[in-house]
């Protein structure tokens, strides 16, 4: 940010001086975003969260995407991974087809996990830059939901053969 003239190099040293000693597990993006502050080049907006991922996106060469749950087919990219391994690595599946996987991270460098999906999955692993506040969030929400998704299925599965048993 410093070297995209987006914030004041005093400021950015103030903020690490300030943190140095914090050992919460706030994304760097979180942290920025919460000082409110204003970008330092013209035109001055505010350094919001959203804005700050599309920068960091740009910034490492990587796609965007804004997660919206609504565009999204929980059973199909929960059946990726785990909660447990999308929560460990901080990574959400966002879409999957017969050739790629798509998985949206705020951790760009961080791709331990890449390699082991590709070979588990058989398919090509597409990375995009996400709000790291959404992916946290959608971990809960979209696994939820699928399990919820899958019990009512196997629950109308089960009526639908008791009712065949019975005629």
């Amino acid at each position: 940010l410093v070297e995209d003239r987006m914030i004041d190099a005093a400021a950015a040293e103030q903020l690490k001086k300030d943190r140095r000693y914090y050992r919460g597990h706030q994304h760097p993006l979180v942290l920025v975003a919460d000082q409110k502050w204003k970008s330092a080049a013209p035109p001055h907006k505010l350094l919001a969260l959203e804005a700050l991922t599309e920068w960091l996106a740009v910034r490492v060469g990587m796609g965007y995407l804004h997660i919206d749950p609504l565009k999204i087919d929980f059973s199909a990219v929960t059946e990726v991974m785990s909660s447990a391994y999308a929560e460990r690595f901080k990574i959400l599946p966002v879409g999957v087809t017969s050739r790629e996987a798509t998985i949206a991270t705020a951790e760009p460098w961080i791709r331990g996990w890449e390699e082991s999906l590709k070979q588990v999955l058989r398919l090509e692993i597409k990375r995009v830059i996400a709000n790291p506040v959404d992916i946290q969030g959608y971990i809960v929400e979209f696994f939820n939901l699928a399990r919820s998704v899958k019990g009512a299925t196997e629950k109308d599965k089960g009526a639908y053969s008791a009712i065949a048993n019975f005629e």
